[in-house]
Formats: structure tokens, C-alpha cells, sequence
């Protein structure tokens, strides 16, 4: 089994990877990273053709490589998730989608924590639609600490750890019953976070057990 996956920062692969080392260890994983994707997303607030453009690349290239299957594991890609579909042959998943299922098909209300502000609407609209198409209603609120996503990138994961941790805490204490940490980047606090009596979802693991089914 060969696995490509998209990234739009570094901080991301060891995550993944260890979920693959865990779960599939013998799949052979293609990590294929753009970091600008996540910069330019942030400066102009959200995606446009060039986003567009620089997905489909990465998709491509996964495929010339041969892959069985391609998780995009950029949050920020999931709304473009269907646009290289009738482009290529291999299977092709967003990364948080599983967590996203689990989230919004067992808990009524969410909280969400994001280091990535872009991911904040995008990753609330995947929630609310998912709740609509099992003919639910759920509550969310979310808490966005770019900050954190800083002090990852400068090489500081206590504190961005800690950051993530405190977020949770605030919505545990407002009346959610699970956390969702929307960057893959935030499986680094799940030990913090563990302690706080309520479950904390994160995608890789998911995901990982999602892409095996799909290419067996």
C-alpha cells in the first residue's frame, strides 16, 4: 500500500506518519508539502484560483508517484477536497473528515480549537452539514489561537501545548461535551488535554484507519 499525502506545513508529517507507523506500518507514505499554501491562505483570508491551482499540483504529482490513495491533510483544502476528482484515478480523502463524523454524529454540542484561522468557518461548515445530512442539530463554539500555531513553528510545543490545553478548557467550561483540535499539528496536545474529563477528537489516526479501508 503506498499512500500520498498533502501537506500545507511541515509541522504536520510526524503526526501522520506515526499513525501510519502504528496502524499500517508497512504502507510506504509519499508526503508531498507546501507550506506556501498555508501562508498565502492566511494573508488573503481563505482560497482562490491560485490556491486551486497549487492543490491540483499536489494531487498530480501524488498520483504520477504511483499512490493507492491521496489524504489531503490541509484543513484549509477540504472545501476544493472534489475538484481533481474527475482528473485522477485514485481515491482521495480529507484527513479530518472521520473526526468530523464522529464529532458531529455523537455529541450535541462541539467545541472547536484552531491554530489556523482559515480553518475555524471551514471546518464549523463541514460539522453543521454533516449534522444536517443524519437530520441532526448541534451547538458549537470555537476558539481560535493562531498564536499557537506560532510557537509550533518557532519550535516551542509546550507552549503551544499548553495554549491548545487552556482553549479546551474555556470550552469544557462554557458546556461542551467533546473538543475538536481541527489542525493535525494539535495531536501534540492531546496528553494535556486528556486530563480535562471530556474526550478530545484529532484526525490522523481516523484517517489513517479511513484510507486502509479504502484501498482494500
Amino acid at each position: 500500500m503506498k499512500i500520498g499525502v498533502i501537506h500545507a506545513t511541515c509541522n504536520a508529517v510526524p503526526s501522520l506518519n506515526n499513525a501510519f507507523k502504528e496502524l499500517a506500518p508497512d504502507a510506504t507514505v509519499v508526503n508531498l508539502v507546501n507550506e506556501n499554501l498555508q501562508h498565502y491562505s492566511n494573508e488573503i483570508g481563505g482560497i482562490d484560483d491560485r490556491t486551486h491551482r497549487d492543490y491540483a499540483n499536489l494531487a498530480f504529482m501524488a498520483q504520477g508517484a504511483g499512490v493507492d490513495a491521496i489524504i489531503v491533510a490541509c484543513t484549509v483544502l477540504t472545501p476544493i477536497l472534489d475538484v481533481v476528482k474527475p482528473f485522477i484515478t485514485v481515491p482521495i480523502m480529507a484527513v479530518d473528515r472521520p473526526m468530523l463524523e464522529n464529532a458531529a454524529g455523537n455529541y450535541d454540542k462541539i467545541g472547536v480549537v484552531v491554530t489556523n484561522e482559515p480553518s475555524g468557518p471551514l471546518t464549523r461548515s463541514q460539522l453543521e452539514n454533516i449534522a444536517k445530512d443524519n437530520g441532526k442539530e448541534i451547538k458549537m463554539e470555537t476558539k481560535s489561537i493562531p498564536e499557537a500555531m506560532a510557537e509550533l513553528k518557532a519550535g516551542n510545543e509546550a507552549e503551544h501545548n499548553r495554549l491548545n490545553a487552556l482553549a479546551a478548557q474555556e470550552l469544557k467550561d462554557s458546556g461542551c461535551e467533546v473538543i475538536v483540535f481541527s489542525q493535525i499539528t494539535q495531536t501534540t496536545a492531546e496528553k494535556e488535554t486528556g486530563i480535562l474529563g471530556i474526550p478530545t477528537l484529532t484526525s490522523p489516526k481516523e484517517a489513517v484507519k479511513a484510507v486502509i479501508k479504502l484501498v482494500k
